[in-house]
Protein backbone atom coordinates (compact mmCIF):
# COMPACT_ATOMS: atom_id res chain seq x y z
CA UNK A 1 0.00 0.00 0.00
CA UNK A 2 1.36 3.60 -0.91
CA UNK A 3 0.25 7.21 0.63
CA UNK A 4 0.80 10.29 -1.19
CA UNK A 5 0.09 13.44 0.15
CA UNK A 6 -0.31 15.85 -3.35
CA UNK A 7 1.59 18.85 -3.63
CA UNK A 8 -0.43 20.94 -5.69
CA UNK A 9 -4.14 20.73 -7.62
CA UNK A 10 -3.61 17.95 -10.52
CA UNK A 11 -5.31 15.35 -12.11
CA UNK A 12 -5.34 11.91 -10.67
CA UNK A 13 -2.86 10.81 -13.99
CA UNK A 14 -0.29 13.40 -13.60
CA UNK A 15 -0.27 12.46 -9.88
CA UNK A 16 0.44 9.38 -10.33
CA UNK A 17 2.88 9.62 -12.90
CA UNK A 18 4.85 11.85 -9.65
CA UNK A 19 4.39 9.01 -7.54
CA UNK A 20 5.88 6.38 -10.15
CA UNK A 21 8.47 8.10 -11.26
CA UNK A 22 10.14 6.92 -14.54
CA UNK A 23 6.93 4.72 -15.12
CA UNK A 24 5.63 4.98 -18.68
CA UNK A 25 1.93 6.59 -18.67
CA UNK A 26 0.50 2.61 -20.39
CA UNK A 27 2.21 1.46 -17.18
CA UNK A 28 0.72 3.85 -14.34
CA UNK A 29 -2.85 3.76 -16.48
CA UNK A 30 -2.37 -0.16 -15.43
CA UNK A 31 -1.68 0.20 -12.20
CA UNK A 32 -4.62 2.83 -12.06
CA UNK A 33 -7.06 0.14 -13.55
CA UNK A 34 -5.82 -2.61 -10.70
CA UNK A 35 -5.84 -0.83 -7.84
CA UNK A 36 -8.14 0.48 -5.00
CA UNK A 37 -7.53 4.39 -4.74
CA UNK A 38 -8.88 6.63 -1.96
CA UNK A 39 -8.46 10.29 -1.51
CA UNK A 40 -8.75 11.44 1.97
CA UNK A 41 -10.15 7.80 2.97
CA UNK A 42 -12.72 7.47 0.04
CA UNK A 43 -13.30 5.41 -2.61
CA UNK A 44 -12.46 7.71 -5.66
CA UNK A 45 -13.38 7.15 -9.72
CA UNK A 46 -10.50 6.05 -11.39
CA UNK A 47 -10.31 8.68 -14.06
CA UNK A 48 -7.53 9.75 -15.28
CA UNK A 49 -8.76 13.71 -15.29
CA UNK A 50 -10.16 13.02 -11.88
CA UNK A 51 -9.08 15.97 -10.22
CA UNK A 52 -6.90 16.58 -6.65
CA UNK A 53 -6.43 19.06 -4.32
CA UNK A 54 -3.00 20.39 -2.69
CA UNK A 55 -2.60 18.12 0.59
CA UNK A 56 -5.05 15.74 -0.32
CA UNK A 57 -3.83 12.23 0.36
CA UNK A 58 -4.29 9.38 -1.81
CA UNK A 59 -4.00 5.76 -1.13
CA UNK A 60 -2.97 2.96 -3.72
CA UNK A 61 -3.31 -0.34 -2.85
CA UNK A 62 -2.95 -3.24 -5.38
CA UNK A 63 -5.88 -5.85 -5.92
CA UNK A 64 -3.60 -7.45 -8.53
CA UNK A 65 -2.42 -11.09 -7.34
CA UNK A 66 0.53 -12.41 -8.97
CA UNK A 67 1.83 -15.47 -8.29
CA UNK A 68 4.61 -14.65 -5.72
CA UNK A 69 7.26 -16.61 -4.01
CA UNK A 70 5.22 -17.49 -0.61
CA UNK A 71 7.18 -20.07 1.36
CA UNK A 72 5.16 -23.12 1.30
CA UNK A 73 2.95 -24.10 5.19
CA UNK A 74 3.76 -27.19 6.87
CA UNK A 75 1.45 -28.41 9.63
CA UNK A 76 4.01 -26.74 12.41
CA UNK A 77 4.32 -23.37 10.24
CA UNK A 78 1.07 -23.53 8.45
CA UNK A 79 0.47 -19.11 7.32
CA UNK A 80 1.30 -17.97 3.70
CA UNK A 81 -0.95 -15.09 2.55
CA UNK A 82 -1.20 -15.00 -1.17
CA UNK A 83 -4.04 -12.49 -1.53
CA UNK A 84 -4.78 -9.85 1.08
CA UNK A 85 -6.58 -6.11 1.25
CA UNK A 86 -8.60 -4.16 3.12
CA UNK A 87 -11.84 -7.01 2.83
CA UNK A 88 -10.23 -10.31 2.23
CA UNK A 89 -7.48 -12.71 2.99
CA UNK A 90 -6.70 -15.45 0.72
CA UNK A 91 -4.20 -18.09 2.71
CA UNK A 92 -3.16 -21.70 1.55
CA UNK A 93 -4.01 -24.26 4.21
CA UNK A 94 -1.57 -27.67 4.72
CA UNK A 95 -3.33 -30.95 4.27
CA UNK A 96 -4.30 -32.23 8.05
CA UNK A 97 -5.19 -28.97 9.52
CA UNK A 98 -9.64 -28.10 9.92
CA UNK A 99 -10.24 -25.43 7.83
CA UNK A 100 -12.64 -24.00 10.65
CA UNK A 101 -14.09 -25.64 13.98
CA UNK A 102 -16.21 -28.91 13.66
CA UNK A 103 -19.52 -29.89 15.49
CA UNK A 104 -17.49 -31.16 17.78
CA UNK A 105 -16.53 -27.22 19.01
CA UNK A 106 -12.95 -28.12 18.07
CA UNK A 107 -11.63 -24.92 16.82
CA UNK A 108 -8.14 -24.48 18.55
CA UNK A 109 -6.26 -26.37 15.84
CA UNK A 110 -8.19 -25.09 12.65
CA UNK A 111 -7.02 -22.77 9.74
CA UNK A 112 -9.33 -20.25 10.65
CA UNK A 113 -8.08 -19.79 14.52
CA UNK A 114 -4.09 -20.42 13.51
CA UNK A 115 -4.30 -17.00 10.40
CA UNK A 116 -6.73 -15.19 13.38
CA UNK A 117 -3.60 -15.46 15.71
CA UNK A 118 -0.91 -15.05 13.21
CA UNK A 119 -3.22 -11.54 12.09
CA UNK A 120 -3.74 -10.65 15.35
CA UNK A 121 0.36 -11.08 16.23
CA UNK A 122 1.29 -9.25 13.10
CA UNK A 123 -1.43 -6.05 13.75
CA UNK A 124 -0.79 -5.79 17.47
CA UNK A 125 -4.42 -5.97 18.14
CA UNK A 126 -7.17 -8.46 18.56
CA UNK A 127 -7.99 -9.60 14.97
CA UNK A 128 -11.25 -11.45 13.89
CA UNK A 129 -11.84 -13.07 10.13
CA UNK A 130 -14.82 -14.49 8.90
CA UNK A 131 -14.71 -17.75 7.10
CA UNK A 132 -16.15 -18.08 3.50
CA UNK A 133 -15.58 -21.41 2.48
CA UNK A 134 -13.58 -24.55 3.62
CA UNK A 135 -12.30 -27.63 2.05
CA UNK A 136 -11.88 -31.01 3.32
CA UNK A 137 -9.41 -31.40 6.29
CA UNK A 138 -7.30 -33.99 4.48
CA UNK A 139 -6.57 -31.21 1.23
CA UNK A 140 -4.35 -28.55 0.85
CA UNK A 141 -5.23 -25.23 -0.76
CA UNK A 142 -6.55 -21.85 -0.94
CA UNK A 143 -8.87 -20.38 1.65
CA UNK A 144 -10.46 -17.00 1.43
CA UNK A 145 -11.55 -14.94 4.61
CA UNK A 146 -13.15 -12.07 5.21
CA UNK A 147 -12.73 -9.43 7.30
CA UNK A 148 -16.02 -8.31 8.61
CA UNK A 149 -19.47 -10.06 8.81
CA UNK A 150 -20.27 -7.49 5.63
CA UNK A 151 -17.82 -8.62 3.71
CA UNK A 152 -17.80 -12.50 4.44
CA UNK A 153 -21.90 -12.05 3.72
CA UNK A 154 -20.70 -9.88 0.19
CA UNK A 155 -19.30 -12.99 -1.18
CA UNK A 156 -20.88 -15.62 0.21
CA UNK A 157 -23.96 -14.25 -1.93
CA UNK A 158 -22.07 -14.48 -4.86
CA UNK A 159 -20.58 -17.53 -4.60
CA UNK A 160 -21.64 -19.43 -6.66
CA UNK A 161 -20.10 -17.11 -9.57
CA UNK A 162 -16.96 -17.72 -7.73
CA UNK A 163 -14.26 -20.18 -10.17
CA UNK A 164 -13.10 -22.91 -8.08
CA UNK A 165 -10.22 -25.24 -9.69
CA UNK A 166 -8.33 -27.99 -7.71
CA UNK A 167 -5.31 -29.86 -9.21
CA UNK A 168 -5.39 -33.86 -8.28
CA UNK A 169 -3.21 -36.68 -8.78
CA UNK A 170 -4.70 -39.75 -9.57
CA UNK A 171 -3.93 -43.67 -9.81
CA UNK A 172 -5.90 -44.54 -13.32
CA UNK A 173 -6.23 -41.71 -16.35
CA UNK A 174 -9.96 -41.25 -16.68
CA UNK A 175 -11.68 -42.07 -19.43
CA UNK A 176 -13.15 -39.83 -21.22
CA UNK A 177 -9.98 -37.57 -20.56
CA UNK A 178 -12.55 -34.79 -20.38
CA UNK A 179 -15.63 -34.76 -18.46
CA UNK A 180 -18.70 -33.65 -16.26
CA UNK A 181 -20.01 -35.84 -13.22
CA UNK A 182 -23.43 -35.21 -12.39
CA UNK A 183 -24.98 -37.39 -9.30
CA UNK A 184 -26.64 -36.62 -5.78
CA UNK A 185 -24.26 -37.50 -2.93
CA UNK A 186 -25.11 -38.23 0.49
CA UNK A 187 -23.24 -38.74 3.98
CA UNK A 188 -23.20 -42.73 5.43
CA UNK A 189 -21.38 -44.61 7.87
CA UNK A 190 -17.78 -43.37 8.80
CA UNK A 191 -18.81 -40.11 7.38
CA UNK A 192 -18.42 -41.68 3.60
CA UNK A 193 -19.74 -40.22 1.01
CA UNK A 194 -22.05 -42.20 -1.37
CA UNK A 195 -22.94 -41.28 -4.86
CA UNK A 196 -26.51 -41.99 -6.59
CA UNK A 197 -27.70 -41.79 -9.96
CA UNK A 198 -31.07 -40.22 -8.38
CA UNK A 199 -32.23 -38.33 -5.91
CA UNK A 200 -32.62 -39.86 -2.86
CA UNK A 201 -33.49 -38.90 1.02
CA UNK A 202 -30.81 -36.92 2.52
CA UNK A 203 -28.80 -36.58 -0.36
CA UNK A 204 -27.55 -33.33 -2.10
CA UNK A 205 -26.87 -32.76 -6.27
CA UNK A 206 -23.65 -32.70 -7.19
CA UNK A 207 -21.34 -31.32 -10.36
CA UNK A 208 -17.54 -31.88 -10.84
CA UNK A 209 -16.24 -30.45 -14.04
CA UNK A 210 -12.75 -32.71 -14.94
CA UNK A 211 -9.65 -32.03 -17.72
CA UNK A 212 -6.70 -34.22 -17.82
CA UNK A 213 -3.42 -32.81 -17.93
CA UNK A 214 -0.67 -35.03 -18.15
CA UNK A 215 0.84 -37.92 -16.94
CA UNK A 216 3.28 -38.01 -14.24
CA UNK A 217 4.99 -41.63 -13.79
CA UNK A 218 2.28 -43.95 -13.30
CA UNK A 219 0.00 -41.72 -12.11
CA UNK A 220 -1.93 -38.83 -13.38
CA UNK A 221 -2.44 -35.20 -13.39
CA UNK A 222 -6.70 -34.11 -13.89
CA UNK A 223 -7.81 -30.32 -13.09
CA UNK A 224 -10.71 -30.24 -11.96
CA UNK A 225 -13.46 -27.81 -11.34
CA UNK A 226 -16.36 -27.42 -8.83
CA UNK A 227 -20.20 -26.36 -9.50
CA UNK A 228 -20.93 -27.46 -6.37
CA UNK A 229 -19.03 -27.85 -2.82
CA UNK A 230 -20.19 -31.08 -1.60
CA UNK A 231 -18.28 -33.11 1.23
CA UNK A 232 -15.95 -35.27 -0.15
CA UNK A 233 -17.18 -34.39 -3.53
CA UNK A 234 -14.48 -34.60 -6.01
CA UNK A 235 -13.08 -37.72 -3.80
CA UNK A 236 -15.82 -39.40 -4.91
CA UNK A 237 -16.43 -38.32 -8.44
CA UNK A 238 -12.88 -39.70 -9.09
CA UNK A 239 -13.66 -42.80 -7.47
CA UNK A 240 -16.65 -43.10 -9.33
CA UNK A 241 -14.27 -42.34 -12.47
CA UNK A 242 -12.17 -45.39 -11.82
CA UNK A 243 -9.01 -43.26 -10.78
CA UNK A 244 -9.19 -42.59 -6.87
CA UNK A 245 -6.83 -39.95 -5.59
CA UNK A 246 -3.70 -41.26 -4.62
CA UNK A 247 -3.44 -41.80 -1.20
CA UNK A 248 -7.20 -41.14 -0.62
CA UNK A 249 -7.35 -44.83 0.91
CA UNK A 250 -11.11 -43.77 2.22
CA UNK A 251 -12.05 -43.55 -1.69
CA UNK A 252 -10.44 -46.69 -2.76
CA UNK A 253 -6.89 -45.65 -3.17
CA UNK A 254 -3.58 -47.93 -2.57
CA UNK A 255 -3.83 -47.96 1.41
CA UNK A 256 0.09 -50.02 1.33
CA UNK A 257 1.37 -46.81 1.69
CA UNK A 258 0.65 -44.22 4.41
CA UNK A 259 0.25 -40.63 2.21
CA UNK A 260 -0.78 -37.50 2.07
CA UNK A 261 -4.21 -37.27 -0.35
CA UNK A 262 -2.89 -35.86 -3.39
CA UNK A 263 -5.79 -33.24 -4.14
CA UNK A 264 -5.56 -29.51 -3.87
CA UNK A 265 -7.22 -26.04 -4.21
CA UNK A 266 -4.81 -24.11 -6.52
CA UNK A 267 -6.80 -21.68 -8.37
CA UNK A 268 -9.76 -19.09 -7.02
CA UNK A 269 -11.05 -16.23 -9.02
CA UNK A 270 -14.12 -13.99 -8.59
CA UNK A 271 -15.16 -10.09 -9.19
CA UNK A 272 -14.26 -7.98 -5.68
CA UNK A 273 -17.58 -6.96 -4.11
CA UNK A 274 -16.18 -3.90 -3.10
CA UNK A 275 -14.11 -2.49 -6.12
CA UNK A 276 -15.45 -4.46 -9.27
CA UNK A 277 -12.13 -5.42 -10.01
CA UNK A 278 -11.55 -9.64 -10.98
CA UNK A 279 -9.15 -11.30 -8.32
CA UNK A 280 -7.24 -14.26 -9.56
CA UNK A 281 -5.18 -15.78 -6.88
CA UNK A 282 -2.94 -19.24 -7.66
CA UNK A 283 -0.33 -21.64 -6.39
CA UNK A 284 1.12 -24.68 -7.20
CA UNK A 285 1.90 -27.62 -5.03
CA UNK A 286 5.61 -28.72 -4.34
CA UNK A 287 7.39 -31.33 -6.97
CA UNK A 288 6.74 -33.68 -4.10
CA UNK A 289 2.72 -33.56 -4.17
CA UNK A 290 3.59 -35.16 -7.71
CA UNK A 291 6.29 -38.01 -7.04
CA UNK A 292 5.26 -39.55 -3.99
CA UNK A 293 7.53 -42.13 -2.94
CA UNK A 294 5.92 -45.73 -4.19
CA UNK A 295 7.68 -47.46 -0.53
CA UNK A 296 7.89 -44.89 2.07
CA UNK A 297 5.68 -44.07 4.93
CA UNK A 298 5.24 -40.40 4.48
CA UNK A 299 4.32 -39.75 8.11
CA UNK A 300 1.13 -38.17 7.27
CA UNK A 301 -0.97 -37.40 9.99
CA UNK A 302 -3.80 -35.91 10.47
CA UNK A 303 -3.84 -32.62 13.37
Amino acid sequence: MIRHTVKQDDTLLNVLLEVYKGASKQKVKHIMQHSQLTVNGKVITKHQNFELKSADVLTIESLENTLKKVAKPTRSRPIAIYFEDDYYMVGLKPAGILSCGDKTGRTDNSYHKMLESFVTQREGNKTKLWVVHRIDREVEGLLIFAKSEEAQFKLKEVWETVTKKYITLVENKPNPETGTVENWLRDGAKQVVSAFNREMEGSKFAKTEYKYLRAEGKYHVIEVMLHTGRKNQIRVHMQGLGCSIVGDRKYGADSSVMRQIRLAAYFLEFKHPYTGNPVNVKYYPAAIFFKPSANHDEQYKIV
